[in-house]
Order: structure tokens, then sequence, then C-alpha cells
């Protein structure tokens, strides 16, 4: 699916991913709450190295095979 099909489902707390990451990649929304320093929403990636947050490529932005998971 397109970047923006995954980012919908993503905004509604999913996770997605390319098929060519390791299985533990994912791209998750962190929503800020009143005990957080951020003021917006942001994107991370989730990994077995922890959560760092996400600079997208344009490879990434135009790649049509996004993998919504849980």
């Amino acid at each position: 699916m397109h970047f923006s099909q995954a980012f919908e489902q993503v905004k509604q707390g999913k996770g997605m991913r390319l098929p060519r990451w390791s299985e533990d990649v994912v791209i998750r929304v962190q929503y800020p709450d009143e005990h957080s320093k951020m003021t917006a929403p942001y994107l991370y990636v989730e990994s077995r190295f922890g959560k760092v947050p996400w600079k997208e490529t344009y490879i990434e932005l135009f790649s049509e095979n996004w993998e919504v998971v849980d």
C-alpha cells in the first residue's frame, strides 16, 4: 500500500513498515500529553534497539509496498 494509506492507519494506533526492513522495525506515532516535552505529534521508529524519531527518505515515502502491523 502507499505511504498515505499506511499513515492513515498509523494515526489510528497501528504501526507500519516496509518488507525489506528487519521484522522488529516499525514506525509508530506519538501523540503528546500533558507530561510530554513535545507539543505536536511525531513519528518514531521502534526496534530491538529502542525508540528514536523517524526521519523519512524519499525512497520510503514513494514506496508502494508499506505494510500495516499491530
